[in-house]
């Protein structure tokens, strides 16, 4: 009797063996597979409430960023943040500040893709007073000092306030280029 409920407890046993290793494969996090049966993007890392400093030779900040949340992907080093601001700080140049609700960032930060509520603020400098700039998408290439739009973006400097569809700002040069439907109302007395 007792060879007879061996066989079947081992075999049972056996095959516990055999499928453990694929049940446990199948992680709550495995990728997913999309409409087009390719599997979808996994995080490495995910950082809350983060700042991120970009220093100079000497030591001395020139870029930060900061944000509520980031999401790093490993398969092309990309990342995802919620609420980034991107603080510049190039000698020579006046200080310039961008935030919006999220962003996309390429690896290496040479490409950041702003959405949602949107605003630049370029710090007065070189004789010129402090601009706001509002719109829903920006890209940002910090290295370059360029930020480019080809939506609907609000200028506001000390007398006038600027509206366009499309801009392009060099905070390199200090040039903003709007690109069309551009209407401007000066008031002096503000």
């Amino acid at each position: 009797m007792i060879g007879r409920l061996s066989f079947p407890f081992l075999l049972v046993m056996f095959a516990l063996l055999v499928a453990l290793p694929l049940w446990l494969g199948q992680s709550p996090y495995a990728p997913s597979l999309g409409e087009n049966g390719t599997s979808g993007r996994i995080p490495d890392y995910v950082v809350e409430n983060f700042s991120a400093l970009r220093m100079d030779d000497d030591g001395v900040a020139r870029r930060t960023l900061l944000g509520k949340r980031l999401v790093h992907y490993p398969d092309d080093e990309s990342m995802d943040l919620e609420q980034p601001r991107l603080i510049n700080t190039e000698p020579g140049k006046p200080p310039m500040q961008v935030k919006a609700d999220q962003a996309k960032m390429s690896a290496n930060g040479e490409d950041i893709y702003l959405s949602g509520n949107v605003t630049v603020v370029r710090n007065a400098g070189r004789g010129r007073g402090e601009t706001t700039m509002a719109t829903s998408f920006l890209h940002v290439r910090p290295d370059d000092d360029i930020a480019r739009t080809d939506q609907p973006v609000v200028i506001t400097e000390t007398n006038s306030v600027i509206k366009a569809v499309g801009m392009e700002m060099s905070n390199r040069t200090g040039i903003t280029q709007l690109l069309s439907q551009v209407r401007v109302v000066n008031d002096k007395a503000r």
